[in-house]
């Protein structure tokens, strides 16, 4: 009777040290991206989106330091291939985003191109995007092949773009 006692006090104490054990708790992920991204145009609506800052197409011309990437929306394409922007674009050292453009990112750097003069991109993409620092060029697109991405794609498609923005701040 006396072992009985004793093992179940031993199996009570067990019990309630295993209760009392602090169980470990999930950590809900950010619903942000941990970016600032200067938005020339009107900024995409995201469920999870970089801190965003509406800023004029004449702005691109100041400091973008603070800046990790610049996007412009396609509204503002035709401008954004003046003559006036091709030497911001190389001097900047951040990366630019052309959404909409299915002209790859030439007119906006050769400075002799007009957006409608310049030829499109044999596949449809969704945006273009370049990054000039003092070594290299790097130039990307983005739903090559993707007529008119739905929702769900082009939410992908940013998600993208995101990562290329911060890979290109791995690299510098």
């Amino acid at each position: 009777m006396r072992q009985r006692t004793v093992m179940t006090l031993l199996a009570l104490s067990l019990l309630l040290t295993v209760c009392m054990m602090k169980k470990p708790t999930l950590t809900p992920k950010a619903s942000t991206i941990d970016l600032t991204i200067a938005v020339v145009g009107t900024a995409p609506v995201l469920t999870q989106s970089p801190d965003f800052h509406s800023i004029d197409l004449q702005e691109i011309k100041g400091d973008l330091r603070r800046y990790d990437a610049v996007m412009i929306m396609p509204e503002y394409l035709h401008q954004a291939a003046g003559r006036d922007y091709a030497t911001v674009y190389r001097k900047a050292q951040i990366p630019f985003f052309f959404i909409g453009s299915q002209k790859s990112v030439e007119p906006f750097l050769d400075p002799s191109l007009s957006y409608e003069e310049s030829i499109s991109v044999p596949n449809p993409t969704f945006a273009a995007g370049m990054l000039y620092d003092d070594t290299q060029e790097t130039t990307w697109l983005f739903g090559e092949g993707i007529e008119r991405p739905n929702r769900s794609e082009q939410l992908k498609i940013y998600q993208s773009i995101f990562q290329t923005i911060e890979q290109s701040h791995l690299i510098k």
